[in-house]
């Protein structure tokens, strides 16, 4: 769920590793909690149980009407339930793989160089959001789809502005714009020599499935919507986490072999995705002595279960020691984020080159929080190094 637009960068009370007081309260009740949105009611699970329960039982539609998503489009499998939903993972399962994103760390590591050389001409009291956390996922994510210098940026300035739509005929006018451009891009990227996941999209490749130019485009808007801002935000705010933790950035400066369990400790750890997507329950479900009924919308709060002590010890401890363990960062279940294993090597590359390049890198201020709806993230990041 991308909700930049609806967020505002100013100093919150909040503490910024937090997850918010009221997910909390669900949490440590154990109970279910409920909030409106957009004038619908949702209810809130929180517990890491709960969660899978909501995310993984049939129940529990994807694809039923929520009142809240505007109306899915051809291609759109985010709001899919299966069987019709495997079958658009199955025609991107390649390009996400984990032997995938490790075949594309060599690029992601010399764009990671290329945006610290630029972090160093600037001087310290450079802000690493836009110019090394969101430019490196941004060249990143470019590389995989197939998308040019030209490309990337126009598809980024209409999500941008489709996001900071006013009035609901703004919007619209405006996510029309958006589609048509991406069909317009699916149908030229077709006729181009290359082997990137939107050269393939409206093709039937070795996996022998031929999606129409409308359910082209629904797929890569789809990824494009998931993952963009998302794995953006979650770059700066792995880098905002080790940048206020002196030593577990010690830790791990002795021990680089942790590296892999500490991406996956800042995933459990920062409560980046605040809000899953609602499930729309399909039949009355009892929980927790609470009747949810057909038609009700329940929205899984993932970074809630990730603090949950029924299934992380010590959850509220940032810890780059912690054996690794399987967390919600990614959601769960047949809707669990395509882009995870990109995810870990950006994080992982992002961090490592950053630290060997500036080794007494280190917080030139405040840190102002993107604070919303949906993404919990840092606004910016200034950052200075050499002598104090």
């Amino acid at each position: 769920m991308s909700t930049e637009a609806q967020q505002e960068s100013t100093p919150t009370a909040r503490c910024p590793f937090s997850i918010q007081d009221g997910h909390r309260a669900i949490l440590e009740t154990g109970t279910i909690g409920s909030q409106e949105l957009f004038g619908v009611k949702q209810w809130l699970v929180a517990a890491a149980e709960d969660v899978k329960l909501v995310t993984n039982d049939p129940r529990f539609s994807s694809a039923a009407p929520s009142g809240v998503l505007g109306d899915r489009r051809p291609g759109w499998f985010s709001g899919m339930d299966s069987p019709e939903h495997n079958r658009y993972r199955q025609k991107i399962a390649r390009d996400f793989t984990l032997r995938a994103a490790r075949k594309q760390e060599e690029f992601i590591i010399q764009a990671a160089d290329a945006c610290l050389d630029d972090i160093e001409a600037s001087g310290p009291g450079t802000d690493l959001v836009p110019g090394y956390a969101k430019r490196l996922a941004s060249l990143a994510i470019h590389d995989l789809y197939g998308l040019n210098e030209e490309e990337g940026p126009v598809l980024e300035g209409q999500m941008r502005a489709m996001e900071g739509g006013t009035d609901l005929e703004s919007i619209k006018r405006l996510t029309d714009e958006f589609f048509g451009h991406v069909l317009a891009l699916v149908r030229a990227k077709r006729e181009q020599a290359g082997d990137k996941l939107l050269h393939r999209l409206a093709e039937a490749g070795e996996d022998e499935i031929l999606l129409s130019d409308d359910e082209a485009t629904g797929v890569f808007a789809t990824l494009l919507f998931a993952g963009h801002d998302s794995m953006q935000q979650m770059v700066g705010y792995c880098l905002y986490a080790l940048l206020s933790h002196p030593e577990q950035r010690a830790a791990l400066r002795e021990n680089p072999d942790l590296i892999d369990g500490a991406v996956e400790e800042l995933l459990r750890y920062l409560p980046l995705n605040q809000l899953g997507v609602p499930r729309v329950c399909v039949e009355d479900v009892e929980l927790h002595g609470q009747i949810i009924r057909a038609g009700d919308n329940v929205i899984p709060l993932y970074s809630t279960a990730n603090r949950d002590p029924g299934a992380f010890a010590d959850p509220d401890t940032f810890d780059v020691t912690r054996k690794p363990e399987h967390n919600f960062a990614f959601g769960y279940g047949i809707h669990k984020c395509p882009g995870q294993h990109l995810a870990r090597v950006l994080i992982k590359v992002a961090a490592l080159r950053l630290f060997e390049r500036f080794p007494d890198v280190r917080l030139a201020g405040d840190v102002p929080m993107n604070e919303g709806l949906g993404l919990f993230s840092p606004a910016e990041l200034r950052v200075t190094w050499g002598a104090e």
